[in-house]
């Protein structure tokens, strides 16, 4: 089993691209894995996917070398289980206010010691053929999912950003994403991103972060807005498909019309 290539690239101090993926077409997956992108995050939280669309998806980001996260649609015992069931390396756990939201998040993400996490004979095992469980070793795969497992609360409600000291302290969270429309919104200044009080927030959640060595994630959408987050001290930063998507069509169409105007 490798280890999940994100917690490599970290350790190795390298700034991490991903997105969200809300186009629902596999070749988007396909075709943005092939460009170098670390991550897809499957966004199961504001998409209607479905469980079997989702264990496609994951297959389709495994086979072009993107690590697969799940935006979850709540923190379940239920849903987080299945998620991980069809090999989601990460779960990004939306509309998280305190710790012991996270905390019963991660008993169910994580197997003992830890959690309370329940062993399927699913994809990252082989279906029960993989030899660690055949030879009666499965504390060796107990202790490789816990490891490589990334459960990443959202930061994006003004609860959040009050009570992050004390989510970055729940054992298991890898690290926080902090979602600025959103907190933006919770806050009561949509979308005011270049508002002081609102800045200060993102700084405070960003500096408790790596306080606590815990990686920290944000959107940036453009490049410019990326060197401006990774210039701050994020760890990585996130769009979305249907934007690139969106940005490159709206690119050639203006040029078509111009050569047609």
């Amino acid at each position: 089993m490798d280890n999940n290539r994100l917690l490599d690239k970290l350790g190795h101090s390298q700034k991490l691209v991903g997105f969200f993926f809300n186009s629902g077409a596999t070749v988007s997956l396909e075709v943005l894995g092939q460009l170098g992108f670390d991550f897809a995050v499957i966004d199961a939280e504001h998409c209607p996917y479905d469980f079997k669309q989702i264990e496609d998806f994951i297959r389709a980001a495994e086979c072009r070398g993107l690590v697969p996260i799940v935006r979850t649609v709540d923190c379940s015992r239920n849903y987080i289980l299945k998620t991980l069931d069809l090999g989601a390396m990460g779960l990004f756990l939306p509309f998280i206010k305190t710790a012991d939201e996270v905390r019963q998040a991660v008993r169910y993400a994580k197997y003992p010691p830890v959690g309370e996490r329940g062993l399927g004979h699913g994809h990252k095992v082989a279906y029960g053929r993989d030899p660690i469980v055949l030879t009666g070793r499965a504390e060796d795969y107990l202790e490789w999912a816990n490891t490589n497992t990334l459960v990443i609360p959202q930061c994006e409600t003004v609860e959040a950003a009050q009570n992050i000291e004390e989510i970055l302290a729940v054992e298991g969270v890898a690290g926080i994403f902090i979602g600025p429309y959103d907190l933006s919104i919770s806050m009561g200044m949509p979308c005011q991103f270049d508002n002081p009080t609102f800045k200060d927030t993102v700084e405070r959640v960003r500096a408790a972060c790596v306080k606590a060595g815990k990686f920290v994630l944000t959107m940036g959408m453009t490049p410019e807005d990326a060197k401006r987050k990774f210039d701050q001290g994020f760890s990585g930063v996130l769009a979305t498909d249907t934007f690139f998507l969106t940005k490159a069509a709206q690119s050639y169409i203006d040029a078509i019309n111009q050569l047609r105007s």
